[in-house]
């Protein structure tokens, strides 16, 4: 992510809806998955200017990791010291050192999305979860995809496929940003018709007034307890859940 989207990012994450209704249930899934487990460490594995860790404090040790060291700088400012600059695809940690590792709108970025998700599960412990979200359907496929340099989106297939892949057992897999969804597909129609005329990529960050983004925060807030309990079968993004198997003898639980 270039210098310009990150700022955009820092200066919006802390009341933009889409990034306040992430981090809810970012840490509402992790309540869930991890209930009756206390000092949890958890990394946020492209932890980006650090709003997630921020919405996390409090659940337990939290570290982060990015690509970026303007992105961690960002972190810094926040007050967060546990950060290593890293790929996702060879994070600098050792093995089984996370009981959470959070991956939010990271995959899509990154060329092997394969070895990404086995190092996020290699820093895993047995009974850890990872909680992963990316972006959700090709046919989205807009200038905002560009500007932030995404390489995919994804099918709920491919996502199920690549957590099994790497031995995990998927315990949620569901769509989320469902209800907003037909504007966010009329914006993208719009947006694409616009290109015609301009050819710089932009993203579709856009600053609201006050009280509609409130509103999107509370549909988000919706779909979040929805999603706790249950899932939706479509939406911009996908959501998943995927736990490490429990060691048994010496070995790993087979996933199921």
């Amino acid at each position: 992510m270039q210098r310009p989207q990150l700022e955009e990012m820092y200066r919006l994450e802390d009341q933009y809806w889409w990034f306040v209704g992430r981090r809810r249930m970012v840490r509402a899934l992790i309540g869930r998955h991890m209930a009756g487990r206390e000092n949890l460490r958890v990394l946020d594995a492209g932890c980006g200017t650090g709003g997630t860790l921020a919405a996390l404090e409090g659940i337990g040790e939290l570290s982060g990791c990015d690509i970026s060291g303007e992105a961690l700088g960002m972190c810094r400012s926040r007050g967060f010291e546990r950060l290593t600059q890293s790929n996702v695809g060879a994070l600098d940690y050792e093995d089984e050192s996370f009981d959470v590792v959070i991956n939010c709108d990271v995959l899509e970025h990154v060329e092997d999305d394969e070895a990404a998700i086995a190092e996020l599960t290699r820093v895993l412990r047995p009974g850890g979860i990872v909680v992963l979200t990316v972006p959700a359907h090709q046919w989205l496929w807009s200038e905002h995809d560009e500007a932030l340099d995404h390489l995919r989106r994804y099918a709920e297939r491919q996502v199920r496929e690549l957590m099994e892949g790497a031995g995990l057992r998927v315990e949620k897999l569901t769509g989320a940003v469902t209800l907003v969804l037909p504007a966010i597909i009329t914006w993208r129609w719009v947006s694409r018709m616009r290109r015609r005329t301009k050819g710089q990529a932009q993203t579709s960050l856009v600053q609201l007034p006050g009280p509609i983004n409130a509103l999107l925060i509370r549909l988000l807030d919706f779909e979040n307890a929805i999603i706790r309990h249950g899932r939706l079968p479509i939406g911009a993004s996908l959501v998943a859940v995927a736990r490490k198997p429990e060691r048994v003898d010496g070995g790993n639980v087979p996933p199921v």
